[in-house]
């Protein structure tokens, strides 16, 4: 990509960005939301782990499930894609045929819009979250076994985490372009990324052999294992490995998209406008 290519769609960038920082308000929701949710869960674990006759499940103790919440939480709101929805709502409002016949990559306007609104959200949200939660974990709750290089690796990670999440939004939103139901698409990716991601419930949990074919899916890149780096439960030869198969994932997913959506765009229907 040229530069001055580059510097045009990082406009877009900026755009997501300055949007987010203009609906503090929405900000705010996404805080006390993922507080409710962690909280919730929280207690819901600490329910389990009363229970249990281990003191571990999963592989992990009880201060490390709940920074897996705390962590969960904050990387649900972060690291969720805005192209499905900015998909939807162009073809609801009728402003899809408008964007299509602007001289820019739609895919591109798409995925710098969200990373704008993704690197606003891990300022504004994700890095307090973060801190606070390592905190409690550790200063409330005894959590042990973190370490410096973990901590930085789970920026890249998360970075990874963001572009299989827009990827595989982007994708799930090639069927707004065929059906009315967006409602039904967006409730089902949701449904389908948040449970085999890890973000319900964690995938060391889940039989052995589950665990093994999921390991070689995009999924568990989507939550589970930047989650489970910044723990410390991950030897680097499997970070390194983990890393290489999220960018292929990234790779593979960005192509049957630009397939997918070569074919959508012919089954566009504008409504409004």
């Amino acid at each position: 990509m040229k530069k001055g290519i580059f510097k045009r769609y990082l406009i877009f960038a900026k755009a997501g960005f300055q949007t987010l920082i203009a609906y503090r308000g929405n900000v705010m929701l996404w805080l006390f939301g993922s507080l409710l949710s962690a909280t919730l869960m929280g207690l819901l674990w600490w329910a389990i782990y009363s229970f249990s006759d281990s003191g571990v499940i999963g592989g992990f103790t009880y201060p490390q499930m709940l920074l897996y919440v705390i962590l969960s939480a904050a990387m649900f709101e972060i690291t969720m894609s805005d192209s499905m929805g900015m998909i939807m709502s162009d073809i609801r409002d009728g402003l899809i045929g408008m964007r299509l016949m602007k001289p820019i990559s739609y895919r591109l306007q798409l995925m710098f819009t969200s990373l704008g609104i993704f690197i606003g959200k891990f300022i504004i949200f994700g890095i307090p979250t973060v801190i606070v939660g390592t905190l409690i974990a550790v200063l409330g709750f005894g959590l042990t076994g973190l370490v410096w290089y973990n901590v930085l690796l789970f920026v890249p990670a998360l970075v990874l985490a963001f572009l299989v999440n827009e990827a595989y939004d982007f994708l799930f939103g090639q069927l707004a372009f065929r059906t009315q139901a967006t409602f039904g698409i967006n409730s089902m990716s949701m449904t389908i990324s948040g449970f085999l991601s890890g973000r319900m419930v964690p995938l060391s949990v889940f039989p052995q052999w589950a665990q093994k074919v999921l390991n070689f899916t995009p999924f568990p890149f989507m939550m589970s294992m930047p989650i489970r780096l910044y723990l410390g439960v991950v030897s680097l030869p499997d970070v390194a490995l983990s890393f290489a198969i999220a960018i292929a994932w990234i790779i593979v997913i960005n192509i049957i998209g630009k397939l997918s959506y070569m074919s959508s765009v012919r089954k566009v229907v504008v409504f409004g406008g």
